[in-house]
Protein backbone atom coordinates (compact mmCIF):
# COMPACT_ATOMS: atom_id res chain seq x y z
CA UNK A 1 0.00 0.00 0.00
CA UNK A 2 1.25 3.87 -1.13
CA UNK A 3 1.95 5.85 1.82
CA UNK A 4 -0.03 9.15 2.33
CA UNK A 5 -0.85 11.49 5.10
CA UNK A 6 -3.94 13.51 6.13
CA UNK A 7 -3.42 16.51 8.29
CA UNK A 8 -6.30 18.38 9.40
CA UNK A 9 -7.38 21.20 11.25
CA UNK A 10 -9.29 20.35 14.84
CA UNK A 11 -11.13 23.75 15.57
CA UNK A 12 -14.33 24.00 17.37
CA UNK A 13 -14.83 27.62 15.17
CA UNK A 14 -16.89 26.61 12.06
CA UNK A 15 -14.98 29.54 10.67
CA UNK A 16 -11.77 27.89 10.37
CA UNK A 17 -10.47 31.51 12.30
CA UNK A 18 -7.29 31.24 14.14
CA UNK A 19 -6.25 33.96 16.26
CA UNK A 20 -2.31 35.03 16.86
CA UNK A 21 -1.30 33.55 20.61
CA UNK A 22 -3.91 30.42 20.66
CA UNK A 23 -3.33 27.61 20.51
CA UNK A 24 -3.67 25.67 17.63
CA UNK A 25 -5.04 21.30 17.30
CA UNK A 26 -4.25 18.74 14.82
CA UNK A 27 -4.63 15.75 13.56
CA UNK A 28 -2.57 13.43 11.56
CA UNK A 29 -2.99 10.14 10.06
CA UNK A 30 -0.45 8.12 7.72
CA UNK A 31 -1.65 5.22 5.57
CA UNK A 32 0.52 2.22 4.36
CA UNK A 33 2.24 1.66 7.55
CA UNK A 34 2.06 -1.02 10.16
CA UNK A 35 2.37 -0.43 13.57
CA UNK A 36 5.69 -2.29 14.47
CA UNK A 37 7.12 -3.21 17.61
CA UNK A 38 8.94 0.42 17.28
CA UNK A 39 6.66 3.68 18.21
CA UNK A 40 5.86 5.18 15.66
CA UNK A 41 5.10 9.39 16.41
CA UNK A 42 4.53 12.20 14.84
CA UNK A 43 6.99 15.27 15.58
CA UNK A 44 5.52 19.39 15.31
CA UNK A 45 8.05 21.91 14.73
CA UNK A 46 7.29 25.31 13.82
CA UNK A 47 9.08 28.74 14.88
CA UNK A 48 5.14 30.47 16.33
CA UNK A 49 4.98 27.26 18.62
CA UNK A 50 6.53 24.67 20.93
CA UNK A 51 7.48 21.34 19.32
CA UNK A 52 5.49 18.69 20.27
CA UNK A 53 6.13 14.48 20.19
CA UNK A 54 3.11 12.21 20.09
CA UNK A 55 2.83 8.45 19.84
CA UNK A 56 0.72 7.39 17.14
CA UNK A 57 -1.87 4.82 17.84
CA UNK A 58 -3.45 2.27 15.25
CA UNK A 59 -6.98 3.21 13.37
CA UNK A 60 -9.78 0.91 13.07
CA UNK A 61 -8.57 0.86 9.32
CA UNK A 62 -5.45 -1.39 8.76
CA UNK A 63 -2.08 0.28 8.11
CA UNK A 64 -3.32 3.22 9.13
CA UNK A 65 -1.91 5.21 12.13
CA UNK A 66 -3.48 8.48 13.84
CA UNK A 67 -2.52 10.55 16.48
CA UNK A 68 -3.38 14.99 17.58
CA UNK A 69 -1.31 17.36 18.61
CA UNK A 70 -2.32 20.93 20.21
CA UNK A 71 0.31 23.27 19.34
CA UNK A 72 0.85 25.91 22.38
CA UNK A 73 1.95 29.33 20.95
CA UNK A 74 5.60 30.99 21.76
CA UNK A 75 4.67 34.34 22.88
CA UNK A 76 5.60 37.57 20.48
CA UNK A 77 7.97 39.93 21.79
CA UNK A 78 5.95 43.51 22.53
CA UNK A 79 7.31 44.73 18.98
CA UNK A 80 6.70 41.39 17.16
CA UNK A 81 5.00 42.19 13.68
CA UNK A 82 1.25 39.40 14.41
CA UNK A 83 2.97 37.09 11.51
CA UNK A 84 -0.19 36.09 8.99
CA UNK A 85 0.54 32.15 8.75
CA UNK A 86 2.79 29.74 10.16
CA UNK A 87 4.76 26.97 8.69
CA UNK A 88 4.49 23.89 10.18
CA UNK A 89 6.66 20.38 9.85
CA UNK A 90 5.40 17.46 11.12
CA UNK A 91 7.81 14.68 10.79
CA UNK A 92 6.70 11.04 10.90
CA UNK A 93 8.95 8.97 12.81
CA UNK A 94 10.22 5.36 14.34
CA UNK A 95 11.49 5.50 18.09
CA UNK A 96 14.72 3.00 17.93
CA UNK A 97 17.42 2.56 20.92
CA UNK A 98 16.12 6.58 21.78
CA UNK A 99 16.72 7.83 18.23
CA UNK A 100 14.58 8.92 15.48
CA UNK A 101 14.43 7.20 12.22
CA UNK A 102 12.81 9.49 9.65
CA UNK A 103 9.58 7.82 8.03
CA UNK A 104 8.43 10.72 5.96
CA UNK A 105 7.85 14.58 7.14
CA UNK A 106 4.83 16.65 5.79
CA UNK A 107 4.87 20.55 5.94
CA UNK A 108 1.54 22.61 5.95
CA UNK A 109 1.20 26.84 6.95
CA UNK A 110 -1.44 27.76 9.30
CA UNK A 111 -3.09 31.17 8.44
CA UNK A 112 -3.97 33.41 11.55
CA UNK A 113 -6.47 36.02 12.23
CA UNK A 114 -6.08 39.09 14.42
CA UNK A 115 -4.12 39.41 17.58
CA UNK A 116 -7.08 39.77 20.53
CA UNK A 117 -5.99 43.20 22.20
CA UNK A 118 -6.71 44.12 25.73
CA UNK A 119 -8.31 47.72 25.92
CA UNK A 120 -5.76 50.72 25.74
CA UNK A 121 -6.27 51.41 29.40
CA UNK A 122 -5.44 48.34 30.75
CA UNK A 123 -2.09 48.09 28.26
CA UNK A 124 0.93 49.27 29.83
CA UNK A 125 2.68 51.36 27.18
CA UNK A 126 5.65 49.41 24.72
CA UNK A 127 9.12 49.07 26.38
CA UNK A 128 10.60 50.38 22.85
CA UNK A 129 12.05 47.37 22.64
CA UNK A 130 14.05 46.11 19.20
CA UNK A 131 16.01 43.59 17.38
CA UNK A 132 19.77 44.18 17.18
CA UNK A 133 19.84 45.78 13.98
CA UNK A 134 17.18 48.42 15.28
CA UNK A 135 14.32 47.35 13.18
CA UNK A 136 10.97 45.35 13.65
CA UNK A 137 11.07 42.21 12.93
CA UNK A 138 8.28 39.35 11.80
CA UNK A 139 8.80 35.79 13.21
CA UNK A 140 9.06 34.60 10.15
CA UNK A 141 10.63 36.42 7.71
CA UNK A 142 10.59 36.36 3.69
CA UNK A 143 14.12 35.41 2.04
CA UNK A 144 15.50 38.36 0.33
CA UNK A 145 14.44 38.32 -3.36
CA UNK A 146 15.09 40.04 -6.94
CA UNK A 147 12.59 40.48 -9.35
CA UNK A 148 12.40 38.30 -12.55
CA UNK A 149 13.74 39.65 -15.54
CA UNK A 150 12.25 40.13 -18.80
CA UNK A 151 9.70 37.69 -18.51
CA UNK A 152 6.28 37.49 -18.37
CA UNK A 153 3.43 35.47 -16.38
CA UNK A 154 1.16 32.51 -17.09
CA UNK A 155 -0.74 30.25 -15.23
CA UNK A 156 -1.79 27.41 -16.08
CA UNK A 157 -5.92 26.16 -16.12
CA UNK A 158 -7.05 23.18 -13.73
CA UNK A 159 -9.75 21.55 -15.51
CA UNK A 160 -13.00 21.14 -14.85
CA UNK A 161 -14.89 23.78 -13.00
CA UNK A 162 -17.95 23.60 -11.30
CA UNK A 163 -21.14 22.81 -13.40
CA UNK A 164 -23.12 26.51 -13.64
CA UNK A 165 -25.20 26.47 -10.74
CA UNK A 166 -23.10 25.37 -8.47
CA UNK A 167 -21.15 28.17 -7.57
CA UNK A 168 -19.26 28.46 -10.58
CA UNK A 169 -19.13 32.20 -10.09
CA UNK A 170 -17.66 32.21 -7.06
CA UNK A 171 -14.92 29.49 -7.99
CA UNK A 172 -13.95 32.10 -10.56
CA UNK A 173 -13.41 34.81 -8.27
CA UNK A 174 -10.94 32.75 -6.22
CA UNK A 175 -9.61 31.58 -9.26
CA UNK A 176 -8.82 35.90 -10.19
CA UNK A 177 -7.77 36.56 -6.17
CA UNK A 178 -4.97 33.57 -6.42
CA UNK A 179 -4.55 34.68 -9.95
CA UNK A 180 -3.53 38.35 -8.99
CA UNK A 181 -1.79 37.13 -6.04
CA UNK A 182 0.59 34.41 -7.53
CA UNK A 183 1.34 37.51 -10.38
CA UNK A 184 2.28 39.94 -8.34
CA UNK A 185 4.80 36.73 -5.83
CA UNK A 186 6.40 35.16 -8.58
CA UNK A 187 7.93 38.44 -10.19
CA UNK A 188 9.72 39.37 -6.67
CA UNK A 189 11.43 35.61 -6.51
CA UNK A 190 14.74 35.37 -7.34
CA UNK A 191 14.58 32.51 -9.69
CA UNK A 192 15.61 32.29 -13.83
CA UNK A 193 12.94 33.17 -16.21
CA UNK A 194 12.01 28.98 -17.41
CA UNK A 195 9.10 27.65 -16.86
CA UNK A 196 8.25 25.62 -13.20
CA UNK A 197 4.62 24.26 -12.34
CA UNK A 198 3.88 23.92 -8.94
CA UNK A 199 0.33 22.38 -7.39
CA UNK A 200 -0.96 23.41 -4.39
CA UNK A 201 -3.99 22.59 -2.38
CA UNK A 202 -5.80 24.23 0.64
CA UNK A 203 -8.31 23.91 2.94
CA UNK A 204 -11.20 26.42 2.24
CA UNK A 205 -13.79 27.12 4.77
CA UNK A 206 -17.44 28.90 4.22
CA UNK A 207 -15.98 32.16 6.02
CA UNK A 208 -13.88 32.88 3.30
CA UNK A 209 -10.60 31.42 5.46
CA UNK A 210 -7.73 29.12 4.38
CA UNK A 211 -6.20 26.84 6.28
CA UNK A 212 -3.47 23.90 5.85
CA UNK A 213 -2.12 25.58 3.13
CA UNK A 214 0.32 22.91 1.68
CA UNK A 215 2.69 21.92 -1.41
CA UNK A 216 0.74 19.18 -3.52
CA UNK A 217 3.37 18.34 -6.21
CA UNK A 218 6.40 20.55 -6.45
CA UNK A 219 8.21 22.40 -9.19
CA UNK A 220 11.75 21.32 -8.27
CA UNK A 221 12.81 24.95 -7.25
CA UNK A 222 12.02 25.54 -4.02
CA UNK A 223 11.85 29.54 -4.61
CA UNK A 224 8.91 28.49 -6.84
CA UNK A 225 7.38 26.45 -3.69
CA UNK A 226 7.42 29.21 -1.62
CA UNK A 227 5.89 31.93 -3.99
CA UNK A 228 3.06 29.25 -4.95
CA UNK A 229 2.73 28.93 -1.02
CA UNK A 230 2.62 32.76 -0.22
CA UNK A 231 0.43 33.63 -3.60
CA UNK A 232 -2.29 31.55 -1.42
CA UNK A 233 -1.25 32.81 1.90
CA UNK A 234 -1.24 36.95 0.67
CA UNK A 235 -5.03 36.30 -1.21
CA UNK A 236 -6.95 35.10 1.91
CA UNK A 237 -9.08 35.35 3.43
CA UNK A 238 -11.13 35.00 0.28
CA UNK A 239 -15.35 36.19 0.26
CA UNK A 240 -17.50 34.04 2.09
CA UNK A 241 -19.38 31.20 0.43
CA UNK A 242 -23.27 32.45 -1.38
CA UNK A 243 -25.79 30.45 -0.77
CA UNK A 244 -24.97 27.59 -3.85
CA UNK A 245 -21.59 26.79 -3.32
CA UNK A 246 -22.57 25.11 0.58
CA UNK A 247 -21.96 25.40 4.18
CA UNK A 248 -19.20 23.07 4.40
CA UNK A 249 -14.94 23.81 4.13
CA UNK A 250 -13.58 21.78 0.85
CA UNK A 251 -10.09 20.79 -0.10
CA UNK A 252 -8.94 23.54 -3.30
CA UNK A 253 -6.22 22.57 -5.22
CA UNK A 254 -4.46 25.24 -7.64
CA UNK A 255 -1.80 24.56 -10.27
CA UNK A 256 0.63 27.75 -11.17
CA UNK A 257 3.17 27.85 -13.80
CA UNK A 258 6.20 30.39 -14.72
CA UNK A 259 7.06 31.05 -17.58
CA UNK A 260 6.00 33.22 -21.14
CA UNK A 261 2.46 34.32 -21.13
CA UNK A 262 -0.13 32.03 -23.52
CA UNK A 263 -2.04 34.64 -23.77
CA UNK A 264 -3.86 38.20 -23.44
CA UNK A 265 -4.61 38.14 -19.62
CA UNK A 266 -3.36 35.72 -16.86
CA UNK A 267 -5.45 32.55 -15.89
CA UNK A 268 -5.75 30.80 -12.89
CA UNK A 269 -8.64 28.08 -12.72
CA UNK A 270 -9.03 25.76 -9.40
CA UNK A 271 -10.53 22.23 -8.78
CA UNK A 272 -12.69 21.42 -5.92
CA UNK A 273 -12.84 18.67 -3.74
CA UNK A 274 -13.67 16.61 -0.30
CA UNK A 275 -11.53 15.69 2.25
CA UNK A 276 -12.26 11.88 1.06
CA UNK A 277 -9.06 9.66 0.47
CA UNK A 278 -8.75 7.19 -2.09
CA UNK A 279 -6.14 4.63 -2.54
CA UNK A 280 -2.87 6.16 -1.93
CA UNK A 281 -3.88 9.63 -0.74
CA UNK A 282 -5.80 11.13 -3.86
CA UNK A 283 -8.94 13.03 -2.85
CA UNK A 284 -12.30 11.80 -4.82
CA UNK A 285 -14.06 14.59 -6.23
CA UNK A 286 -17.17 15.95 -4.32
CA UNK A 287 -18.43 17.99 -7.54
Amino acid sequence: MKRWVKIALETADPSGEIQVGKPVELSFAIGGVAQGSAPLVAICESVLFERQLVTLEPDDMPLVMKGSATLEPIPLGKLSIPPKAARVQVTFARLRDGKFERVLSRVVYVTLGAVEVPDAADTPAPAGEKTGGGELMAEEEQPDVVPVAGEQVAEEDLLPLPAPGQGQAYWQQISTLVSRSWSRTVRHIRHAPTSETVRVRFRLYPSGRAQLIQIEKGSGAREVDEAGILAVVQAQPFPAFPGDVGSEAVDVHVRMRTGAKTSGRDVQSVTIQSSGLSEGGAARSKK
